[in-house]
């Protein structure tokens, strides 16, 4: 595991006391070879009480179904669904006779209440009857209600799903709709060592459902905690992140996932120094499922000691500034729901303007636009009083950014600029780059390609001819010369011959190639055509899966680019696309 210790300035001063903020960056292992995943131990719980009917009970028979189907044989699984009673549908079983388990999950349909409580208890009964350490046992429960039957008191709820977490069972929650409790199902998911998320849409179950589980095959830790020692008269004034602390003082984390890096944004008070000495300890500690003891390690910071003149000419460095501007923004939402509680609508409108003007005044940061998108929203939704709208998504964004995983998106529905757009790509879209597809030999054959060279000029083509040939998969970069676009990454598409040739994984590899490429150049936002949807012959339908099954995984892990809009030229691939878009924003 990688930690890195990314400070604002890097250096202190010594002539007078430095108030510093310091990015922790957690990167879990990467392997170099294929690691087997620990075997899975899940306890589904669905809700299938009355308000479940129509769209939202068809969704979650689907997601339920994709999650099976994902099993290894290996793997166990159950199957709890309640109303006003408590119904074991699938008893834990080993997944190796999925279609009966399929057929059982076609039979379930909405009742009558909801006793939440009591249904997520028989859930963690089945998962803990085969409880095993070196396993990942986990309860994932769907509402779209309130518990209504039975145990209802959130606190009391909460440390339930604590006490059988720290037996090894963690749980994670989903909310569909504007009719659940956020405030509990976010205190099962913090009290489970889990991850909550608020659906809009039963269209986004799936591949919600896939995100969890994708998430749960990836863990290779678990039970992870950050302690901070500062040294001598150096003064810990806060963690930004919104992280909850152990009975040891020492801060809970999110688990460790391949790909998924964890950032903690640590305010130190660092008095006058006369010499380089260690200012600060940070300590890990988290369990291996490979391994029978708990991992750890301790590492220091140590920055060099400059005049008050010299230490001006160090610069700030944009990433901690970033992450530092986002976590506060979290806290003013959290502080926003407070005040729209107590009726105080007024101020809680304050709090969002300010907020969202604090990240205007940064356009140079990557997320500032699409935070202050968000926000944009939050205080539409408080002009219209959509209370319960504003409070779900208010708080989701709030424990995503602040508590959780905090690299990427909060909500791909900004990340994506709501949706795709039906349009040109030549015209200006307000980003960084656009993506040109092309032939190999970056000529300006070709429907999307001659837009661009016509509308770039003859320079484009003379630097691309300069460039030289690119291979299938691969991309390069040049200026956009008269383009409104600063820059053009040129990328080859492979000819659709009914995907047997590994068109599909190279078409995605396109997609990687792009926007490695914006990272190396500092990018913040980037404009992707419909590659491989006009003469390469992809299925409109196919394209459009692969080309967000790439971009979100990236939106969601990394937040040095901010925007990624989609332009398509025809209005069929456009509705393609736009249906893809539905099934992971909730729009």
């Amino acid at each position: 595991m990688e930690i890195q210790l990314i400070p604002l300035r890097a250096a202190i001063c010594s002539e007078r006391s430095t108030t510093l903020d310091v990015l922790v960056r957690i990167t879990p292992p990467d392997p170099q070879k294929q690691i087997e995943r620990p075997l899975l131990n899940l306890g589904l719980v669905i809700d299938r009480s009355g308000s479940m009917g129509g769209q939202k009970i068809e969704y979650a028979r689907l997601a339920a179904s994709y999650a099976v189907e994902q099993l290894l044989p290996t793997d166990r699984v159950s199957i709890t669904i309640y109303d006003d009673r408590v119904e074991t549908l699938i008893p834990s079983t080993l997944a190796t006779h999925k279609s009966h388990l399929l057929r059982q999950i076609q039979t379930i349909h909405p009742r009558n209440s909801t006793a939440l409580h009591a249904g997520w208890v028989q859930g963690g009964i089945q998962v803990s009857q085969h409880l095993k350490p070196e396993h990942l046992n986990r309860v994932i429960l769907l509402s779209d209600g309130l518990a209504n039957v039975g145990e209802t008191n959130p606190d009391v709820i909460a440390s339930d799903v604590n006490r059988l977490t720290k037996q090894g069972v963690s749980t994670s929650t989903m909310g569909i709709g504007d009719d659940y409790n956020e405030d509990l199902l976010e205190a099962m998911a913090r009290s489970g060592d889990g991850n909550y998320y608020y659906i809009q849409s039963p269209e986004q179950l799936p591949s919600i459902f896939q995100q969890e589980l994708l998430g749960l095959m990836a863990t290779v830790g678990t039970n992870v905690t950050l302690g901070i020692e500062p040294q001598g008269e150096v003064e810990m004034v806060e963690v930004i992140n919104q992280l909850e602390v152990d009975q040891n003082g020492r801060f809970r984390l999110p688990n460790l996932i391949i790909g998924n890096p964890i950032d903690i944004v640590v305010r130190l008070k660092v008095p006058a120094m006369t010499q380089e000495v260690d200012l600060c300890y940070f300590r890990f500690s988290w369990n291996d499922p490979e391994q029978p003891q708990a991992q750890k390690i301790r590492v220091g910071l140590r920055l060099p000691v400059v005049t008050a003149a010299q230490l001006e000419e160090f610069t700030f460095n944009s990433e901690v500034r970033q992450q530092a501007i986002l976590m506060m923004t979290a806290r003013a939402k959290k502080e926003a729901v407070k005040l729209v509680d107590g009726g105080d609508y007024d101020c809680a409108t304050q709090v969002l303007q300010q907020t969202k003007q604090q990240l205007l005044n940064n356009p140079d940061l990557p997320m500032s636009a699409p935070e202050a998108e968000a926000i944009a929203d939050l205080e539409a939704q408080l002009k219209q009083r959509e209370y319960s709208k504003y409070r779900k998504m208010s708080t989701h964004q709030s424990y995503s950014r602040g508590g959780q995983r905090s690299s990427g998106h909060v909500s791909l529905l900004y990340g994506y600029r709501k949706g795709p757009v039906l349009g040109n790509i030549t015209e200006d879209l307000g980003v960084d780059a656009i993506v040109n597809s092309c032939d190999r030999y970056l000529s300006n054959s070709g429907a999307i390609s001659s837009a661009i060279h016509l509308a770039a000029g003859p320079e484009l083509l003379a630097e691309c001819r300069r460039l030289g040939d690119c291979e299938e998969g691969d991309a390069k970069i040049t200026p956009g010369y008269n383009l409104p676009t600063p820059w053009v990454i040129h990328t080859v598409c492979p000819p659709w011959r009914g995907g047997s040739h590994g068109e599909e994984q190279v078409l995605a590899q396109c997609y990687r190639r792009c926007l490695e490429l914006a990272l190396q150049h500092s990018l913040r936002s980037i404009a992707f055509p419909a590659i491989g949807t006009g003469a390469m012959g992809f299925p409109a339908q196919l394209a459009a899966a692969i080309a967000f099954a790439q971009t979100s995984r990236f939106l969601l892990r990394s937040s040095a680019i901010g925007t990624i809009v989609f332009v398509c030229f025809e209005p069929e691939i456009h509705r393609c696309f736009q249906n893809e878009f539905l099934k992971i924003s909730g729009w």
